[in-house]
């Protein structure tokens, strides 16, 4: 009797844990499917934000900055009470896991005591199917800290945005007011255009782009007249190095007359076949350099296009056309003011001096206009106008073959 009471007593007691692990259990299984529901909602929600975000922020929608930090400022409010609710939540889980981890120490503690062939089948099932549930908890975790960094770095970026719209709202509202604050008789400075900053900036992405590849033809060219002008100061006569060499139209003309007049020789169809591929390379060249002119010809008549747009939709009664509205946003800057300091104004007065002196003393034509063109092409100070301008100047070795070139037909011309 003693003993049957025992293993009743023992029996109501599995029954109650067995009651407790259930309830347990179906807590467990509410918990993920709240999880479930949370992880969909901020999916739900990213992707909105992210299309909100673009809708925007594109071109054609303008907003305040004060919206913009409205907005932000409750996005991270319902950021902030979705990571508070998700602490709560994940401390509830770890009270709950705990409960569990004890519970099972007791059952396994009462199985070593006896009645160990009853109990070991339904423990380890559900001790397994309770490893598995936490594993998956601990991965939706995971992933909920993942969304929660991704959210993080989206606010830097709404910041940063915030901040330069706000830069930029600041900037046009002192625009309008030193429009609105000028008399009629100063100059008021128009506006500055997006679409003329983005057609500045593709027209000198175009020009980049053009003068790096005509570079680079100029590097292939100057090494190969650096090989040839080699090969010349050699002892051998010029026709016999082939077309490896330099010749000028002159020259081929001189050669075609004297074969003419004393017949072909042995080796004269191997010097005009020479003579015929360098020829060939160098009409190879003009053609390369011809397809690059008329690609910039091209570029130039698309800015000119450009340019007479604007100035059909600027030119309505003002004196001032931004053609260059970045000029414009670098004199409003004061960080990035365009003046130039007083040894600068100096350098450039010294180098127009040194030039206009070379004119007064050089003979020839060639080099007066030459030292002309330089200094034309450098770039000046003006204090009364306060205007920069600007020109390309060639490096010294692409000058000398310039003036070669220009030399070469200014003979041919005669």
């Amino acid at each position: 009797m003693f003993q049957n009471s025992v293993l009743k007593s023992k029996l109501q007691s599995k029954i109650d844990a067995l009651s407790i692990m259930s309830n347990e259990l179906d807590k467990c299984c509410m918990e993920r499917d709240r999880y479930k529901i949370l992880v969909e909602q901020l999916k739900c929600k990213k992707h909105m934000q992210v299309n909100n975000n673009l809708d925007r922020f594109a071109p054609t929608n303008t907003i305040s900055g004060s919206e913009i930090l409205a907005r932000t400022k409750e996005s991270n409010n319902m950021l902030k009470l979705e990571v508070e609710s998700l602490k709560s939540k994940l401390e509830e889980a770890n009270g709950d896991i705990l409960a569990l981890r004890k519970e099972l120490q007791k059952i396994v503690l009462e199985e070593h005591n006896g009645n160990k062939k009853t109990c070991t089948a339904f423990s380890k099932t559900d001790y397994e199917i309770l490893v598995q549930d936490l594993e998956k908890v601990q991965k939706k975790y995971q992933q909920i800290q993942l969304d929660y960094r991704t959210t993080l770095d989206e606010k830097e970026e709404l910041v940063s945005d915030r901040d330069y719209y706000k830069n930029k709202v600041q900037r046009l509202i002192s625009q309008i007011f030193n429009n609105s604050v000028k008399t009629d008789n100063e100059k008021s400075t128009p506006f500055v255009d997006v679409d003329a900053l983005l057609t500045e900036n593709k027209y000198l992405h175009e020009r980049i782009t053009q003068l790096q590849v005509e570079k680079e033809i100029v590097k292939r060219t100057l090494t190969k007249y650096k090989t040839l002008l080699d090969n010349r100061n050699k002892s051998e006569p010029y026709i016999k190095k082939g077309f490896a060499d330099v010749m000028t139209q002159k020259q081929v003309r001189e050669y075609l007359d004297i074969n003419s007049k004393t017949g072909l020789k042995r080796g004269s169809a191997q010097e005009l076949k020479r003579l015929c591929l360098g020829l060939f390379e160098a009409l190879n060249d003009k053609s390369i350099a011809l397809q690059h002119q008329r690609k910039t010809n091209q570029i130039l008549a698309n800015r000119i296009t450009e340019l007479e747009k604007t100035l059909e939709s600027w030119c309505n009664g003002q004196k001032f056309v931004p053609i260059f509205p970045s000029q414009m946003l670098l004199e409003e800057l004061n960080d990035t003011s365009s003046t130039k300091s007083d040894e600068s104004r100096g350098r450039t007065a010294k180098d127009s001096e040194n030039n206009r002196n070379k004119i007064k003393y050089t003979d020839s034509e060639e080099e007066i206009n030459d030292s002309k063109e330089n200094i034309q092409e450098m770039t000046y100070y003006d204090g009364d106008t306060r205007k920069l301008t600007q020109k390309t100047v060639l490096p010294k070795e692409l000058q000398d073959l310039v003036m070669e070139a220009a030399k070469e037909i200014k003979m041919n011309q005669k």
